[in-house]
């Protein structure tokens, strides 16, 4: 059995509690015993353990010591402050989200799970910083078909379409779009054209030659990003063709 290292942040679950100290479980190490003597339950004087700890709580500890001959782990609640917490604990949520994710993609294509993460999980991590991230990125229309085989490209939109939901940040704006020229109507399609093509944007007709145009990603810098290599896109095509382009952005709420 694997056992932390000195100075780890690990995930515990409280499974017992006596008037000295807590027994915990390590749950990202198959449920091992760790103990927390009641001087380091908490960093402030401990009169009574049990206003500082509950049964089945979930929380982080740092490890202290491992004594491998004894299987022996001691742990502390006091050094590990809230920013630290948050942290380890958002991370083991999204890891175990990610192995539940594995789970159900198996059972769909009759893999064994270590199959399907070494040839899912893994390439995806790699290119993306972490298989959610990726999973988030293909809901949005993201192509992902050169980073794993064919077998498995299918299977991985459909798993996210029916298990990943993400909330879209959106950058928008309104443009202001004429040409007195013939054919202008063609010419001012063919300036709005990168922008209908691209995913997860979008050109709406407003009225009086006024387009709304958004456009949409993970994160509001994602979003903006797209929105502005566009609308640079937009106003050079508009000078070739002797379109009138003006932009103005929206607000950011």
């Amino acid at each position: 059995m694997d056992f932390p290292n000195r100075d780890d942040f690990v995930v515990v679950k409280v499974s017992q509690i006596l008037d000295y100290g807590v027994f915990v479980e390590l749950l990202e190490y198959n449920n091992a015993r760790g103990f927390i003597h009641i001087s380091n339950v908490s960093s402030s004087w401990v009169k009574n353990i049990r206003n500082f700890v509950k049964m089945n709580q979930v929380r982080v500890a740092k490890v202290l010591n491992v004594d491998l001959a004894k299987r022996q782990i001691d742990l502390s609640f006091a050094g590990v402050n809230p920013m630290r917490e948050r942290q380890v604990l958002n991370q083991f949520k999204q890891i175990n989200r990610e192995e539940k994710l594995i789970e159900i993609l198996s059972k769909m294509t009759k893999k064994s799970f270590d199959e399907v993460w070494d040839n899912v999980a893994e390439p995806l991590s790699q290119a993306h910083g972490s298989l959610y991230d990726a999973f988030e990125k293909i809901a949005l229309g993201y192509d992902f078909s050169g980073e794993v085989e064919k077998f498995w490209v299918e299977p991985v939109k459909k798993l996210v379409k029916e298990n990943i939901v993400v909330s879209k940040k959106e950058i928008s704006g309104k443009a202001k779009i004429y040409c007195l020229s013939s054919g202008g109507l063609n010419l001012i399609k063919s300036v709005l054209k990168e922008f209908e093509e691209t995913n997860n944007c979008i050109v709406a007709y407003a009225g009086g030659g006024s387009f709304n145009l958004a456009c949409s990603g993970l994160t509001y810098k994602e979003a903006d990003k797209t929105l502005t290599r566009l609308v640079d896109s937009a106003q050079k095509n508009s000078k070739k063709l002797g379109v009138v382009f003006e932009f103005t952005r929206n607000d950011k709420k």
